[in-house]
């Protein structure tokens, strides 16, 4: 069970991201080519490709937040002393923490919405919330990956510091 987990927690985002930009890029080709060749455009390809992009955007921002590629602004924090670095990367994934919290709640809010109302998509009649459950899906995800960043920053500066601590001893 535990190599299960921890297979999962090295790869869902990569897979997901993966999946999701074929069936984006599967299905663009497609269109492209039943448009400008056959002169015959589909309705459910641009509108089910634009699906998928919408999926691997939120899977994608989690595999960004797993391995720190979002944007940030080093140049100043690097110039830092490493407490006051520490201190305030810490504080930006307590802010980070709070946002996707907020965005937690009210994506699942949103999509259990449209789940009520079972609104369905104009060209293929899926389900709305199946598309919108890539938003709490994603913020999830990214809510374990900045939870994980944190207990490695704790984690991480408090081995440092005994270490510190031991070597001035």
């Amino acid at each position: 069970m535990k190599s299960l987990l921890q297979y999962l927690d090295e790869n869902v985002e990569t897979y997901l991201s993966a999946f999701f930009l074929t069936i984006f890029s599967i299905l663009t080709i497609i269109q492209v080519v039943m448009r400008y060749i056959f002169d015959n455009p589909l309705a459910w390809s641009e509108e089910l490709s634009r699906y998928a992009f919408i999926w691997f955007v939120y899977m994608s921002a989690s595999y960004a937040v797993k391995y720190k590629r979002h944007v940030r602004f080093g140049f100043f924090v690097n110039m830092l002393p490493k407490t006051a670095k520490f201190v305030v990367q810490f504080i930006a994934l307590l802010c980070w923490l709070g946002f996707l919290v907020f965005l937690d709640i009210y994506s699942y809010q949103v999509m259990s919405h449209l789940f009520s109302s079972m609104q369905t998509s104009p060209a293929n009649k899926i389900p709305m919330f199946l598309v919108y459950l890539s938003v709490p899906i994603g913020s999830l995800l990214m809510t374990v990956r900045v939870l994980q960043h944190i207990w490695k920053s704790l984690t991480g500066y408090s081995k440092q510091s005994n270490s510190s601590i031991q070597g001035e001893v």
